[in-house]
């Protein structure tokens, strides 16, 4: 995921891509649009991938992400995303995005030798309960 790699079975931020991060949220939060916070931190991407970036909450940290965000301005992105929606009538297909707080981790039956391989197999047994 972008801001992060996996370092001996373990999330960690990777600090060149969590700096881009930080500016696209800021960026987006001080007027620029999704695209223009992108080039403005250096990092040009289409708007759909800022979006879907500000929308990620494993950006404001959890149990296996650490964070790199504040709640705070990941909650003045999201609702700056939703204002300007609904100001072009946009703003019935963009929802706050659903908060998870409860996960079903299923046993794991495997064990690899590689640390990213097992990274990816155990992440893979997180389950949301809804």
């Amino acid at each position: 995921m972008y801001g992060y790699r996996i370092i001996d079975g373990k999330a960690v931020v990777n600090e060149h891509e969590a700096e881009i991060i930080i500016n696209i949220f800021n960026g987006y939060i001080s007027g620029m649009s999704l695209r223009d916070a992108a080039i403005n931190a250096g990092e040009p991407m289409v708007h759909s991938m800022v979006k879907r970036i500000i929308r990620n909450f494993c950006y404001i940290g959890d149990d296996l992400y650490p964070a790199i965000v504040s709640r705070q301005t990941f909650s003045k992105a999201n609702a700056e995303l939703i204002r300007r929606a609904e100001k072009h009538s946009r703003g019935k297909r963009l929802k706050a995005p659903p908060v998870y707080t409860e996960f079903t981790f299923a046993e794991p039956t495997m064990q690899y030798e590689d640390p990213i391989a097992q990274a990816e197999y155990m992440y893979s047994m997180i389950g949301v309960m809804k």
